[in-house]
């Protein structure tokens, strides 16, 4: 007996579902990365500088190098950022 091909409507419904299930995994990644580099940054000493200033300190750690760290240039820009005074800094 020949399978019957399933219609472009099946297939939408079950690629739709997979989707949905991609995102689903990808959402639970994304919080275990995101664990993984809040216990690095406060293994560094990154909760002393204050969520703006580790904001900072990843932004100049990344900026220039297409995303990518720099070998060694990460402590020392890191030590440059100070934690910011509340009524000083950007808006």
């Amino acid at each position: 007996m020949a399978k019957k091909k399933p219609s472009a409507l099946d297939a939408l419904t079950r690629h739709d579902e997979e989707q949905r299930l991609l995102e689903s995994r990808r959402e639970e990644l994304r919080r275990a990365a995101a664990l993984e580099l809040g216990l690095i940054a406060l293994d560094a000493g990154g909760g002393a500088l204050g969520a703006e200033g580790l904001r900072q300190a990843i932004r100049l750690a990344l900026d220039g190098n297409g995303g990518e760290p720099a070998p060694g240039k990460m402590r020392s820009q890191v030590s440059m950022v100070h934690s910011p005074v509340k009524g000083e800094g950007n808006a």
